[in-house]
């Protein structure tokens, strides 16, 4: 038995067939004979012209004009389709004309020489088809139905509406799997040589990522240096055809190929996104970039055009845009900085978005070595008259961290965050002019006591060791639990520090001063009596005690107008756990 036209293959014929592409081009995709689909036409064309369309309405929405659409309409006109077991057209006309008669169907049966189950299936047909335009009443009183006939015919006519509307989902679901199945067969797979270049190239890049230099990476694989440096110019480059396996970031040929089928079906956006297993969003975004002029969706287009926007490195905008270039560079020559540049452009030129531009992009052309094309002349074309940028977390020389078997800041207690218990400690540096001097800071959490110790000698590890520990030698053990510091070089001995002390020391993250907040508000507090930019050796030790006991008896809000002395003294009463 043949396929019907509302079958899945039918379905994905018939969808592109609506959306206006050749009929050549629709049973290629369908995968089938073109006399299969000439007759898939026919059969539309024909339920359609059943609905009530007329012949140019029904071209119209099936989509398709051919020569043999009239041949078409003539087979409807003549009732052509009837099947050859059907009764004769003029047996059923005397039927109709005997009961328009007001007889009953039985008797309009028997004059017309046919059964009376005969004349009750014509009557119930047309009954369907006047019931799909008009309303029920109407259609009981033009073909003088009794009221349980009409309500057992409007249940039957409802169930059979609910089983065909089941079969035409049923249809496209059928379609949409074989939509998936077809896409993937489409997809060609790598070859096994294919498959061993890509599995090389993905060592040889985990190996770099390791540290291993190209020479160790190549030697590891048993491949010639050559074939590394290949790899590396290939990755700089960024060809259009790769051998690399997707890593699924980006669609694929194989998903947009389904993504057609399954737009030219007529599947909304969220029903394309969960049968491929990606946001809607993502599918609106990928049409809306790759239709052509005529709101087509491509998907071989589609897909090489997407691997071209991919491809690094791009050219830069001020060499691909000749007029900009020139503007930027008169600019620069006449001392404009480059945000008066950027901030200028879109006000002189409003209707030429191409005469847009980022600050940063001009900075790269002057700081990076490839200029985008523009002349410096061997002059700075920059306010500050730098010629290399200076990066804001330049660490020096690239030696790594002198603070060795650090503890960081993550991983200390969570209560020490909830300053329920004292003991807990930050602890910093203020260093006065050169660098040549600098006191120890310490303050708890807790009772916000803070501890200022002078360094007029130098503040080495060593000598940073000694002042905290002879801080820390009156102390109970519970009131010496953890200590947090910055990453400072005078916290290089620390273990010696924590063994001495019994303190855990912890580090906060390299730039994070927050994470030292008590500490950096005390330090606040100490420099309205130690400036910076002065010589902190000058300060005696009787002094630097002063200080210490006015800013620990002034009243704190936090500690209910208490003053840190008094809090710490009452710590000191409390007998450890």
């Amino acid at each position: 038995m043949y396929q019907l036209f509302d079958s899945p293959t039918g379905v994905r014929f018939l969808a592109p067939i609506k959306e206006g592409r050749s009929f050549r081009e629709s049973v290629r995709v369908a995968g089938i004979g073109k006399e299969t689909g000439y007759r898939w036409l026919r059969d539309e064309y024909l339920r359609f012209r059943s609905k009530g369309f007329d012949h140019a309405a029904a071209q119209i929405e099936l989509g398709f004009t051919s020569r043999n659409a009239e041949k078409w309409n003539e087979r409807f006109l003549r009732g052509a389709g009837r099947h050859h077991f059907q009764v004769d057209a003029a047996v059923e006309e005397a039927f109709w004309a005997s009961y328009s008669a007001g007889v009953s169907v039985g008797a309009a049966a028997a004059s017309a020489g046919v059964k009376h189950s005969t004349g009750y299936r014509w009557v119930y047909r047309r009954f369907v088809v006047l019931r799909s335009r008009l309303p029920l009443a109407e259609v009981v009183n033009a073909l003088w139905l009794s009221p349980g006939t009409s309500v057992r015919w409007e249940a039957q006519r409802r169930k059979e509406l609910e089983a065909e509307k089941a079969r035409l989902q049923k249809a496209e679901w059928d379609a949409i799997r074989t939509a998936r199945i077809v896409a993937e067969r489409l997809t060609v797979p790598l070859l096994p040589a294919q498959k061993r270049r890509a599995l090389r190239e993905t060592r040889y890049w985990e190996l770099v990522g390791s540290g291993a230099s190209n020479a160790a990476a190549c030697r590891m694989l048993g491949v010639s240096r050559v074939i590394g440096t290949r790899l590396r110019n290939r990755r700089a480059e960024q060809p259009r055809a790769s051998l690399k396996p997707p890593s699924g970031r980006y669609l694929c040929r194989r998903e947009r190929l389904h993504m057609a089928d399954l737009l030219r079906m007529g599947c909304s956006l969220r029903q394309i996104g969960r049968e491929l297993g990606r946001h809607a969003s993502t599918i609106k975004r990928e049409f809306d970039r790759h239709r052509d002029h005529h709101g087509r969706y491509l998907p071989h287009v589609a897909d090489h055009n997407a691997r071209n926007q991919r491809r690094r490195p791009r050219k830069r905008k001020l060499q691909a845009n000749t007029r900009l270039h020139v503007l930027v560079q008169a600019k620069l020559t006449s001392h404009w900085s480059p945000e008066q540049i950027c901030g200028w452009l879109p006000l002189e030129f409003p209707g030429e978005p191409a005469l847009r531009l980022c600050p940063e992009t001009i900075y790269q052309a002057l700081l990076f070595g490839d200029h985008g094309g523009l002349r410096t002349d061997g002059k700075p074309r920059l306010r500050t008259g730098r010629k290399i940028r200076k990066h804001r977390w330049r660490t020096g020389p690239g030696h790594g961290s002198v603070v060795q078997n650090m503890t960081m800041i993550s991983e200390r207690p969570a209560e020490v965050e909830t300053k329920a218990e004292a003991g807990h400690w930050e602890g910093d540096l203020i260093v006065g002019v050169g660098s040549a001097s600098a006191m120890v800071t310490l303050r708890e959490r807790k009772t916000h006591y803070g501890i200022i110790i002078n360094l007029p000698n130098g503040h080495t590890a060593v000598q940073t060791n000694q002042a905290i520990i002879a801080a820390f030698s009156t102390m109970p053990s519970h009131l010496k639990r953890t200590l947090t510091w910055d990453q400072g070089v005078e916290m290089a001995r620390h273990q010696e520090l924590s063994a001495a002390t019994g303190l855990r020391i912890y580090f906060a993250e390299r730039s994070s001063p927050w994470q030292r907040g008590a500490n950096e508000n005390f330090n606040g507090l100490a420099r309205q009596y130690f400036p910076k930019g002065t010589d902190l050796s000058v300060h005696t030790d009787e002094h630097v005690k002063k200080v210490c006991d006015e800013l620990n008896t002034r009243p704190r809000k936090s500690l209910n107008y208490l003053n840190p002395a008094t809090a710490l003294r009452a710590e000191y009463r409390i007998s450890p756990d």
